[in-house]
């Protein structure tokens, strides 16, 4: 499955591995999933994880309260304080919190869901930059590289922060397009201030550029002297 940006969602899991599960079953080059509790339902074709479950190998880590695998339908259920973390190879990371996940591991399909809080991202750059997120949908499609938010969906960086309705990463190009519910940034970039809003805009997760689209409005004045000591 092509590694996006936002969502390294078990993308490497083949299936489940419980350390009480047989040597047959080890097809996880190396990884494994462990809790406080395991239970096979063998008339369903279902393996139950409770209790600090957690999936580790070297490029990822997920913690959760509860897990379930369906053999059948090659399908992932996470719920409770679920905690994902992804380490690429250029050093970057991305840290994933989020009340339930499902990925289908066929399809290559995984969903993100709120629980009380919002699903919160978070990015690390190979030059420690950090990008915040915030969403309360999120769904991955690994073929196509893509990753679409739904439900107040925001982006901050140290200086700005975005906010729309929905987003789509394409990760080709590295880009969030935001657009419903008048897409609007504020913040303060090269000794100037603004806030501008568009039916679409486009942010470069990279150059940390933004690009407007029609019906845009806004303002951008001069950051005063003393606020740029």
């Amino acid at each position: 499955m092509k590694i996006l940006f936002l969502l390294p969602f078990l993308l490497a899991y083949q299936g489940p591995r419980c350390e009480a599960a047989s040597a047959s079953d080890d097809i996880l080059m190396g990884s494994v999933v462990k809790s406080d509790k395991w239970t096979m339902d063998r008339k369903n074709n279902l393996e139950y994880f409770d209790g600090a479950v957690s999936f580790k190998n070297p490029r990822y880590l997920m913690r959760s309260d509860h897990a379930v695998y369906n053999h059948s339908s090659k399908l992932w259920n996470i719920y409770g304080a679920a905690y994902i973390l992804r380490k690429s190879t250029d050093s970057s990371t991305v840290e994933i919190n989020c009340e339930r996940g499902k990925y289908f591991e066929a399809e290559q399909l995984a969903f993100l869901e709120r629980g009380n809080r919002q699903i919160r991202m978070k990015y690390h750059s190979p030059d420690k930059k950090e990008l915040h997120g915030l969403a309360d949908k999120a769904k991955a499609e690994g073929v196509p590289g893509l990753m679409s938010f739904e439900g107040n969906f925001s982006l901050a960086t140290d200086n700005f922060y975005m906010l729309s309705q929905k987003s789509i990463y394409r990760d080709a190009e590295k880009s969030f397009l935001m657009y419903e519910s008048t897409p609007v940034a504020v913040g303060t970039r090269e000794g100037y201030d603004f806030a501008v809003t568009a039916e679409k805009l486009k942010f470069f997760r990279d150059s940390r550029d933004i690009k407007f689209y029609n019906n845009v409005s806004g303002w951008v004045k001069d950051v005063p002297a003393k606020a740029r000591e």
